[in-house]
């Protein structure tokens, strides 16, 4: 499936959605849509601000849409009157959170035994890493030589699991299952 069928097909899905009040934590609210994506110009100047060049499904997924146009919302189980709004963004957008983004790779590099060994689990060769990308929560891009690889792990301090072997299958994983 191309991101395009994925933004697609999540889109859909979005209109459907039931909000579950007996889930701690955020939740997509209904009928939320895709915000437009970036321009080739920008995806350029954010790999300058990374430093290094970005997977093709990644920059697929930026010029195809760059977040998702709602709030998420939490409504606590033991009292549905506590409602909380995130203020932050699915996706983090860069170069505003560039900075603050930061902390998940900081913790990937603290914990880059166990990073390297899910990936080599999964089948990748660690030695042709060049980069992170946060790309929500504890959900990070990892990057190599290979612009045709994307795959996707969750990191949690030292747990560190694969969440998606490419881009695609992540994006699946995270929206379409919702």
């Amino acid at each position: 499936m191309t991101i395009k069928e994925i933004k697609y097909k999540v889109e859909k899905n979005f209109k459907r959605i039931k909000l579950r009040e007996d889930v701690y934590g955020f939740q997509i609210q209904p009928n939320a849509k895709f915000l437009k994506g970036i321009s080739r110009k920008e995806i350029d100047a954010l790999q300058v601000l990374f430093g290094f060049d970005f997977p093709w499904d990644y920059r697929e997924m930026l010029l195809t849409f760059s977040n998702i146009d709602t709030d998420l919302i939490s409504i606590n189980p033991e009292d549905k009157s506590d409602i909380e709004y995130a203020s932050e963004n699915f996706f983090h957008q860069y170069p505003e959170d560039y900075e603050k983004s930061r902390r998940l790779i900081d913790e990937i590099n603290e914990n880059k035994f166990e990073a390297e060994l899910a990936l080599t689990e999964a089948g990748f060769d660690v030695s042709k890493i060049v980069g992170y990308i946060p790309m929500h929560n504890h959900r990070a891009l990892v990057v190599f030589e290979d612009k045709y690889l994307s795959p996707v792990i969750s990191v949690m301090q030292s747990d560190i699991i694969m969440f998606g072997n490419n881009l695609r299958e992540y994006l699946e994983n995270e929206l379409l299952r919702i």
